[in-house]
């Protein structure tokens, strides 16, 4: 019964789907395939007034030549009429595919691009992508045209089961054994390969991990200077075979067992067609039984077949659908509230998080315990501390990424929940320290960072210049539009540094009201390093600020610091008022200030 109740509702949501993507098409699919099927019909029907004409005619003392002729003419008008159904019908099922197909796309596209970071974080993600993908974009399509096909199929062999009835009806039972057993082996074997494909998402993702690997330019310094290519080619070679021999094993067990169903059907016909000849040579029986009956029970076989087939087609179908709408009805983590307050046009005080906790999904401990830090609007504010001891997650909640597990990140005193996430954070800009790096031109890169802003070459320019990236731009042989990549035509290629400087012309491009930025100088040389700080403030044009870094001749001219220690703020105050009390922030600037000097 639940397994009914799921195949409706499946049922439901592909015409609902088919309805957005292709609502004529598909009407114009299903109306095609009952004509496909009526037009078989009229040619076996044609078939049958032929032979009988032809064997009383021969019969006859003064046999009627115009009216077997006659009969030949339409049986092949009838044959060209199918075949233009036939193949009008499959023209429609394509251009149908690629809507559908092209519609799914968006649909995983839009759904990936929405769900909460906790999402994207968890290997569940991967392998539920990696399933929906495995279902396939043009699923949608197919289960309705295998669908129709299988109804077309049904009416053609009932037509022939009541021609045949007409010759022998005893033969009947005899003839649906071996559809009945043939579309039995089909879906056991339609869900033992599903069932084993959905298994394998892991392995897929491995190999496909391990194929980028190989083939991106990220690895291809180390995979020569290490000699570990052959590593990766000899894993990935494993990985495929181990994927390649799962399912030649099962596909192997299926043809044996269609083999053994097609012997079965094999003995069935010319049992039944001896037993007919043996009635005709008897002279109990018209030889045009016989001759409509060989016709029939080899269309009723391929008919059969098709049947079968696209049973099957439809169980595996809905077994990979289900998958697909699995990952559809993921729900957005980030909570949008029913009646979102508006941003506030001035802010009294800025972000602040008030007796922060987070832990992160199956982990064991917090990741930020307690934690409150004030950033306010036109200061600039430091987090320092070691790796892994919380400064990235800060930033995931305070950019609202997560959600804390207790206590309250707010703007302007009003907790962030309360408003369009989408909304609030248009008013941070962000440098991550895995910062993204887009093989598109140099004025994307940077026009990324608000693309709903009215493109402006004047702005673009003007955060490139305050990143300090105008110099090597300039050097480009297109400048601002130089794709910056290699894997298409007239691309280049940018040092770590240079990318960090544009993705810092990214974060001050937009019209933002705070900046955070995550070690954004940790690539730059010391040189480059002290012009950008040199006069920060102007070049972030007085919005509130918070940086991370582990160089801390970079935070000392902050207004404020604080010291964050296994997700715990340890220390927090005014550089000179952290330097005259012995703590961790005055010993690492020590140790540090050793290589100022």
């Amino acid at each position: 019964m639940l397994r009914f109740k799921q195949s409706i509702d499946i049922w439901r949501r592909v015409i609902v789907l088919l309805r957005r993507s292709a609502p004529i098409i598909s009407v114009a699919v299903t109306v095609l395939a009952i004509l496909e099927a009526g037009a078989s019909l009229a040619v076996l029907y044609a078939v049958k007034l032929m032979v009988d004409t032809i064997s009383a005619e021969l019969t006859s003392t003064s046999p009627n030549l115009r009216s077997i002729l006659f009969l030949l003419g339409t049986v092949g008008v009838v044959i060209i009429l199918a075949v233009f159904l036939q193949n009008l019908s499959n023209i429609f099922r394509m251009r149908q595919g690629l809507l559908v197909s092209d519609y799914v796309d968006r649909e995983i596209h839009d759904r990936a691009i929405s769900v909460s970071l906790r999402y994207y974080e968890s290997p569940e993600y991967y392998d539920a992508l990696e399933r929906a993908r495995e279902g396939g974009t043009r699923r949608p399509a197919q289960i309705v045209a295998n669908t129709v096909i299988m109804f077309r199929a049904a009416i053609t062999i009932i037509g022939i089961f009541v021609l045949i009835g007409t010759v022998e009806y005893r033969l009947l039972p005899v003839l649906l054994i071996p559809i009945f057993i043939a579309l039995t082996i089909r879906l056991h074997f339609a869900r033992k390969l599903f069932n084993w494909r959905m298994s394998r998402a892991q392995k897929e993702r491995r190999a496909s991990y391990l194929d980028w690997v190989m083939t991106h330019t990220s690895h291809a310094k180390d995979l020569r200077i290490n000699g570990i290519g052959p590593f990766f080619r000899n894993q990935y070679s494993k990985l495929r075979r181990d994927l390649r021999n799962g399912e030649i094993k099962i596909e192997q067990a299926r043809l044996w067992a269609e083999f053994s169903m097609a012997i079965l059907g094999a003995a069935v016909f010319i049992a039944a067609s001896s037993w007919l000849l043996y009635q005709s040579l008897e002279q109990s029986r018209p030889i045009g039984d016989v001759v409509l009956f060989v016709l029939l029970l080899r269309r009723a076989e391929s008919a059969g077949n098709e049947l079968v087939g696209n049973i099957s087609k439809i169980v595996d179908d809905h077994l990979y659908l289900q998958r697909l709408f699995d990952f559809f009805s993921v729900p957005s983590q980030t909570a949008r509230p029913s009646k979102p307050l508006a941003i506030p046009e001035s802010l009294n005080s800025g972000l602040q998080l008030s007796d922060v906790t987070f832990r992160y999904d199956g982990a064991n401990k917090d990741a930020l315990k307690n934690v409150s830090l004030r950033l306010d609007p036109g200061k600039i504010v430091a987090l320092v501390g070691e790796n892994g001891s919380g400064k990235t997650t800060l930033i995931k909640l305070l950019t609202r990424l997560y959600d804390p597990t207790t206590g309250v990140v707010s703007l302007n005193g009003i907790d962030i929940r309360e408003f369009d996430p989408a909304l609030f954070r248009k008013q941070l800009s962000v440098v991550f320290q895995d910062y993204a790096a887009y093989a598109e031109s140099v004025a994307e890169n940077i026009r990324f960072g608000d693309i709903t802003r009215e493109a402006s070459q004047d702005a673009i320019e003007t955060a490139a210049k305050n990143s300090g990236a105008s110099q090597f731009i300039s050097s480009l042989p297109q400048t601002y539009q130089t794709p910056l990549t290699k894997l298409f035509d007239n691309g280049q290629d940018l040092s770590i540094g240079q990318w960090q400087r544009l993705a810092l012309a990214r974060a001050l491009y937009p019209h933002s009201r705070f900046i955070i930025l995550d070690e954004p100088t940790s690539a730059m040389d010391p040189k480059a390093e002290f012009e950008l700080f040199e006069n920060f403030r102007a070049r972030i044009n007085g919005k509130g600020a918070l940086i991370i870094s582990h160089r801390l001749s970079t935070v000392r001219q902050a207004d404020f610091i604080y010291v964050l220690e296994d997700g715990k703020i340890v220390e927090q105050g005014t550089h000179d008022e952290l330097m005259s009390t012995p703590g961790q922030y005055s010993s690492l600037f020590q140790k540090q200030s050793k290589y100022y000097k």
